[in-house]
């Protein structure tokens, strides 16, 4: 079985992004929109009620992690809550149930076969796709250990997929 990377090439979360508005899969694509903006774990994800999330900048889990919540995402979910109690769950099945982690898994593996994307794209990727795009655009290592309780920096950039030599990064000009 392959190890999930993340979704570095910014085109196939476009692609894949696209695939659920053509097909109308508004739900599938709020979930896939916040696990690739706020690295939160599927699990915390999927106990999400529509009251935690509609109208709010910001999405709190654990107390301490706090995410903001875009216009783009607020828009998804005001199409999908509309005419829903706000103690019912965001992402729910036909029946009113909160969907399950192993429908979430199947379903978008076999999206991405539908895409001919990689084996290694899978929903544990998500959380990894975020930490790479967060790092790659502030280089703030320190927040992803913090933010997936990662005990030392090597863990965390092994986890995002960037394999740098941390010893020869800030080397140039120290001299003084």
């Amino acid at each position: 079985m392959a190890i999930s990377q993340p979704i570095k090439n910014i085109e196939v979360i476009k692609k894949i992004k696209e695939y659920y508005k053509q097909k109308n899969m508004l739900q599938d694509l709020l979930l896939f929109e916040l696990g690739i903006n706020t690295g939160a774990n599927l699990k915390d994800l999927l106990q999400l009620r529509i009251k935690d999330i509609k109208n709010k900048a910001y999405i709190a889990f654990d107390g301490d992690k706090v995410f903001p919540v875009s216009s783009e995402i607020q828009n998804i979910i005001s199409k999908i809550a509309d005419n829903k109690d706000t103690s019912e769950f965001l992402f729910q099945n036909k029946s009113g149930n909160r969907i399950n982690r192993s429908v979430v898994f199947t379903s978008f593996k076999e999206i991405c076969s539908e895409l001919g994307l990689p084996k290694d794209i899978s929903v544990a990727s998500w959380r990894k796709t975020f930490a790479f795009h967060h790092y790659k655009k502030y280089r703030d290592l320190s927040y992803l250990q913090w933010l997936f309780n990662q005990t030392t920096v090597k863990i965390t950039l092994k986890f995002i997929g960037v394999y740098e030599n941390m010893n020869l990064r800030y080397r140039e000009g120290v001299l003084l």
